[in-house]
């Protein structure tokens, strides 16, 4: 880390072109300054300098091992006979991890329509909701050695072993199996190429174990942003770092299998008598309208927030708006899953589907998000999503709903514990930005990660663009 540094000739995002010092973490000089003896300096260009992106839900680890996974979603492979390829061509014989698939692109697969493919290896293909695992025959004969050599009862029913369909059984699988880090260094240096300094990791099952795997993986230069970490229950967080800190609690619904509204209502009361706020997770108008009523019944508290708001009806607004609620979406799904969206969901939701103006117009707080590995990891590509409101096919869907480049922008400018809220450059404020190589003007017509040029966390460079910049020692002029 330099602890000093000067940013020249950078166009500060809505304030104006501005020089920045910055000392250690910090942005301790805003204006038209000189360089100090032995100073670096980094020559903005007149480039845009924006605060540092911040994704306010994700996957991490999920996304992490999606990189040395094969791509099973309808972008990748259009048809069964693609994803037979796929799984055929792809080279070794040890565990083949497939991600994002869906029904579309050859319908409920099993065990036994992945063994017609590829039998000589252990595969398990994941869904795109996240919620199921398919495994093929090699898969499960690994997974009944398992539970044979641990003596195990896990609650893996007789019918998933033999469908190979595993719904909600991650925790189950990963006990059995054992779970092993993927290439997190590569997915935090993928985030950081994107302007990310900052990410809520939203797994549900995130317990204390998960805080101390995430403070090492700082700890050990492996993650580069800082972390905010949903909590599976409201427990104290033993010594929370400005790197790694706790976040709301995690409630993750399922319209097929709801609990009784007082449970939840007891859930959410006691996050709240612990001081910790929750974050539901609601996709279905029917899971909208069940945590709102919970809501409305526990009360809320400062951080309460809606995940997804799929789906909205006009009616749901008033109540978001009157609970003083935020909600965190996913525009980037209207372009990769858009064309899904228009064949599965029912005419009468179209309209009120990941909406984004409606919430900026009713006045609640909006923040976005890639949902990845189950999104796109790109927010740049979510931006473009919520300004064209177009899927990967060129459709617009519900367009009274798009944002302006500005608008879409502000969705990854909040702070981790206040998404949706503007965070501005000034002096005092913590050193995480990201350069763009033009512009504001001009990059708000691509809204292109191509264009992020150089990103720091606390004052720390942590991705340049090949050949983009160097960092220079000016020497001060001599006095006279």
């Amino acid at each position: 880390m330099w602890l000093e540094m000067l940013i020249t000739n950078a166009e500060v995002y809505q304030v104006g072109l501005y020089d920045l010092r910055i000392d250690g973490s910090i942005i301790v000089e805003m204006g038209r300054l000189q360089p100090l003896h032995g100073e670096p300096v980094v020559d903005a260009a007149g480039g845009a300098l924006l605060p540092g992106l911040t994704d306010h839900h994700i996957h991490f680890l999920s996304y992490a091992a999606s990189l040395s996974s094969i791509d099973c979603s309808p972008s990748k492979v259009a048809n069964g006979i693609q994803l037979a390829e796929l799984l055929r061509q792809t080279p070794g014989d040890t565990w083949l991890r497939g991600f994002g698939y869906h029904e579309s692109v050859a319908g409920d697969i099993d065990r036994h329509w992945i063994d017609q493919c590829c039998d000589h290896r252990p595969v398990r293909i994941q869904h795109r909701t996240g919620r199921l695992w398919i495994y093929n025959s090699a898969a499960i004969e690994q997974l009944k050695l398992a539970m044979e050599q641990q003596n195990s009862n896990h609650p893996l029913t007789t019918s998933s072993l033999e469908s190979g369909r595993f719904y909600d059984a991650d925790q189950s699988l990963g006990d059995l199996l054992g779970r092993h880090l993927p290439p997190v260094a590569e997915a935090s240096r993928r985030l950081a190429a994107f302007g990310i300094t900052a990410f809520s990791d939203m797994t549900p099952s995130n317990d204390q174990e998960t805080f101390s795997l995430f403070k090492r993986l700082r700890q050990q230069n492996n993650l580069l942003q800082h972390v905010q970490l949903a909590r599976n229950k409201p427990f104290t967080q033993t010594n929370p770092t400005d790197s790694v800190m706790p976040g709301p609690v995690k409630i993750h619904l399922h319209e097929s299998r709801l609990p009784a509204l007082q449970d939840l209502v007891d859930r959410i009361t006691l996050s709240h008598e612990h001081g910790v706020a929750v974050a539901i997770h609601a996709v279905t108008e029917i899971e909208m309208l069940f945590s709102i009523t919970a809501l409305e019944d526990a009360g809320t508290i400062q951080g309460d927030r809606i995940e997804h708001a799929s789906v909205t009806p006009d009616y749901l607004l008033e109540k978001i708006k009157a609970l003083d609620l935020t909600v965190v979406t996913q525009p980037q799904f209207i372009f990769g899953k858009g064309d899904t969206y228009r064949q599965d969901v029912a005419a009468d939701s179209l309209p009120h589907l990941y909406r984004c103006a409606a919430f900026v117009n009713s006045g609640i707080a909006l923040a976005g998000s890639s949902d990845a590995p189950f999104g796109c990891p790109d927010p740049w590509s979510s931006m473009r999503a919520a300004v064209t409101r177009r899927t990967s096919s060129g459709h617009v869907l519900t367009g009274d709903e798009v944002l302006s480049p500005e608008q879409a922008l502000a969705l990854y400018l909040g702070g981790l514990h206040s998404p949706g809220k503007f965070r501005q450059l000034e002096v005092g404020a913590t050193a995480d930005l990201c350069l763009l190589d033009r512009p504001w003007l001009l990059a708000r017509r691509t809204l292109h990660s191509d264009h992020v040029k150089l990103v720091f966390n606390q004052g720390t460079p942590v991705y340049q663009k090949q050949d983009c910049i160097s960092l220079q020692y000016q020497k001060a002029q001599p006095t006279l």
